[in-house]
């Protein structure tokens, strides 16, 4: 049984490790996919960066045909193509360039401007012309560079990304490694007290819990199985309120339904691996809670006072509620504290007296810790 339980685990834990490393290639097949696309809006944008070098050319054409209206008509009309070539140096002008590039434009800029003019003669469009020529060539090799530089990191960036997963791959399968170590180490103890004796000899006859001997077995080995996995563990006492009275009233055959009610309710919400449920005797019940912390055990209770509350089993000689209510005292062990099983006992014995005297129907718990 041990060696196909450990089977079991080591079959769910490979398929889960299988299951994390195809995510991780998937997931780099997406990111290299994501970055693909980054690429091609870079080489959008790229392209995108010639749209102010035809306006550019558009310029540059415009003062080639304001120089040929210049030397064919004496009287040229420049305004047409002051309008033609404003336009265009305008959206070149206001279209992004970096701190180096703003300058060369500025003082390009000043040119240009005063080039607009009726004062203006063909030199000056001349040059013009060569300034013009200068920025393409500019426009040209900045894109170029730029482009360079961003392949070098994309291709950078992927041999990282490449690297990246490698590492990851390796750690979870490390990670996976130990979880299944660590889940063998922690279950072999519980397994083997739990198969070492037969369900008839551990189960009370009446309300189905395990009973007090399966309980002395476990409590005994609380402190041991805490400290060597490490976990904070819980000892609960459970009494039933005035239970003497609701026997006296209904008999005890109605007693001892009320006992298998709040059994029964007891192990269905108590219902995990790691959670056990016995009947300590009479109307008494006790409840070990492995790997669990404070704030999970105050919720865990409070809704164990709500749930049998709410069965709604009449006890009319109650003094605190018109049906069958259970007070509660815990008490957390937490590892390696070497607090004796004895002394936890008596500590859950002291809460559990404590909430009686507060009023029952409650809970208090005790933190060693604390």
């Amino acid at each position: 049984m041990k060696k196909e339980f450990y089977k079991s685990v080591s079959f769910k834990l490979g398929v889960l490790s299988v299951i994390i490393i195809f995510s991780l290639f998937a997931s780099s097949l997406l990111f290299n996919s994501q970055i693909d696309k980054l690429k091609n809006r870079i080489d959008y944008i790229y392209f995108g960066n010639y749209v102010p070098v035809l306006k550019l050319h558009s310029i540059e054409e415009n003062y080639v045909d304001l120089i040929t209206c210049m030397k064919t008509h004496k009287k040229c009309n420049r305004d047409p193509f002051f309008k033609k070539i404003k336009k265009d140096w305008e959206y070149y002008n206001n279209s992004y360039k970096n701190l180096k590039e703003r300058k060369i434009v500025n003082e390009i800029n000043a040119f240009a401007e005063q080039s607009l003019t009726y004062n203006s003669k063909i030199s000056t469009y001349t040059d013009m012309i060569r300034k013009v020529n200068f920025l393409k060539e500019h426009e040209k090799t900045v894109a170029y560079k730029q482009r360079r530089a961003f392949l070098e990191e994309y291709s950078s960036m992927k041999d990282y990304l490449f690297y990246n997963m490698i590492v990851l791959v390796i750690v979870s399968f490390i990670f996976i490694s130990v979880i299944i170590y660590s889940i063998i180490k922690k279950d072999n103890q519980l397994k083997i007290l739990t198969k070492k004796y037969k369900l008839d000899s551990i189960t009370d006859s009446m309300t189905k819990l395990y009973n007090r001997k399966y309980f002395d077995k476990i409590f005994d080995n609380m402190p041991f199985i805490s400290n060597a996995n490490k976990w904070n563990t819980a000892f609960i006492m459970l009494d039933i309120d005035f239970f003497k009275q609701y026997n006296d009233t209904y008999g005890h055959d109605m007693g001892d339904l009320t006992l298998k009610a709040v059994a029964n309710e007891l192990k269905n919400y108590f219902n995990k691996e790691y959670e056990y449920v016995f009947r300590l005797g009479g109307e008494e019940f006790g409840v070990i809670l492995f790997d669990v912390d404070v704030d999970i055990l105050k919720e865990c209770l409070a809704d164990v006072n709500k749930n049998i509350e709410s069965l709604g089993i009449e006890h009319k000689n109650s003094t605190i509620s018109e049906v069958v209510t259970i007070s509660i005292g815990a008490v957390i062990y937490e590892p390696n504290s070497y607090v004796s099983c004895n002394k936890l006992y008596k500590i859950a014995d002291e809460c559990l007296y404590k909430s009686k005297q507060n009023g029952r129907n409650q809970f208090n718990i005790y933190n060693e810790g604390e």
